[in-house]
């Protein structure tokens, strides 16, 4: 466990900025040196340790693509179309069983009736079987998967993100919201820029608690690996497609909204700050990298 913090980043083990980032964790924008690739190579033959994530590198671009920033959208976008066309697939795949399901229904609601006329009057019968088959109809109603609602949930995560960064904007920072990245399906949730840094923050809304262990982060029995390798390749795209100098950092961000962080500030895990959603906002407003205006 260490503190998101500029002289803190040396000691979580799995963050190898070594000479690229002498003072700051975050995206280096620079060529890699056949050193820093051999080691990485024998990073990846060596199972013990995680390999150290690799570093964007600019390909010749020097400007963003045409209407990069103007294309953001509304928080949680995406996710709320995702849902959307989840959702109508997940209709179509339960509504071939309707006909069974209320067969069952007007079955449990006979089968109690009778059975509670053996021992009690015609009327309490009635009630009865009408009460079961309305308890029976309840389980067998249309319900999203639960793949699909969690895709509901992100979107969710995202608005209650965009109201926590909104303030920002009256201190001089630019917030941008559900950026499609070029050449890919993927998006960025959410983009900062300001005069404390540049910052791409991905939002998450857990149920349950997160922890961390073995140098892992988990969220119940499942590791968040996958997450944090996906949010170190989108700042990687994102400083790739603004095509800043190879002097600025991207600072990854993870924000946890609903699910219980055991730690009392922050969490940095392979150079990732995971924050709760109450300290995102201070967190982003300690420099680390002064910005001019322009």
């Amino acid at each position: 466990m260490a503190s998101w913090h500029p002289n803190h980043h040396n000691q979580h083990p799995a963050d190898h900025d070594g000479d690229c980032c002498p003072e700051e964790p975050g995206v280096r924008i620079r060529p890699v040196t056949f050193a820093e690739l051999e080691d990485y190579l024998e990073g990846l033959a060596n199972p013990a340790e995680r390999p150290p994530v690799p570093r964007a590198r600019v390909m010749g671009i020097t400007s963003p693509p045409s209407g990069f920033l103007d294309q953001h959208g509304r928080p949680g976008h995406s996710a709320t179309g995702e849902y959307r066309r989840r959702r109508a697939a997940d209709w179509q795949t339960w509504k071939p069983t309707i006909t069974l399901r209320i067969t069952a229904v007007l079955t449990a609601s006979v089968s109690v009736g009778l059975l509670t006329t053996a021992v009690a009057t015609s009327s309490l019968a009635w009630f009865t079987g009408l009460i079961a088959a309305a308890a029976l109809a309840w389980r067998l109603r249309f319900r999203p998967s639960i793949d699909t609602l969690a895709w509901r949930r992100g979107a969710n995560g995202e608005r209650r993100t965009a109201r926590l960064l909104a303030p920002l904007e009256h201190h001089g920072y630019q917030v941008f919201h559900d950026l499609a990245i070029p050449g890919s399906v993927a998006n960025v949730d959410h983009l900062v820029v300001g005069p404390t840094g540049v910052f791409v923050i991905d939002s998450k809304h857990y149920r349950g608690h997160l922890h961390y262990s073995a140098g892992r982060l988990w969220h119940g029995h499942r590791p968040l690996d996958r997450t944090l390798d996906t949010l170190w390749w989108e700042a990687t795209q994102v400083a790739e497609t603004l095509g800043f100098g190879p002097d600025l950092h991207i600072y990854p961000v993870l924000c946890m909204h609903v699910a219980r962080l055991p730690w009392m500030r922050e969490l940095l895990v392979d150079g990732i700050p995971i924050l709760a959603d109450s300290a995102l906002r201070p967190a982003l407003q300690v420099t680390r990298q002064a910005l001019s205006p322009e």
